[in-house]
């Protein structure tokens, strides 16, 4: 889910900066998807670490707070050594990064 307010006050009002960002988050979201992805398919764990990792702070400062914490469990596992959890989890990052990604498309028609 993505919360406008609160990533209209993560860039303090500047609805031209937080277009900015989104029109970026909707191409990085995906490629970081896939890479974490790949990453667990090949039981890369600090790869797949660093992906999760990068995930959270794309759903933090785009006001997808349920993205940023799904991020987080995949972070945990793969920082604790617990790939096959990393694995399970990732089909409902994956979704809630779908849903996230067309609501940020909204907001962007909304912006124009």
């Amino acid at each position: 889910m993505f919360d406008a307010d609160s990533m209209m006050r993560n860039f303090a009002g500047h609805r031209s900066i937080a277009v900015a960002m989104i029109v970026s988050l909707v191409t990085d979201v995906p490629e970081r998807i896939e890479a974490l992805s790949s990453a667990l398919a090949g039981g890369d764990l600090a790869s797949a670490e660093r992906e999760a990792h990068t995930l959270k702070g794309l759903g933090g400062n785009g006001g997808a707070p349920l993205l940023r914490d799904l991020a987080l469990q995949v972070e945990s596992s793969c920082r604790d050594g617990r790939l096959e959890e990393a694995r399970r989890k990732l089909p409902d990052l994956a979704a809630e990064a779908d849903c996230v990604i067309a609501e940020w498309r909204s907001f962007l028609v909304g912006a124009g």
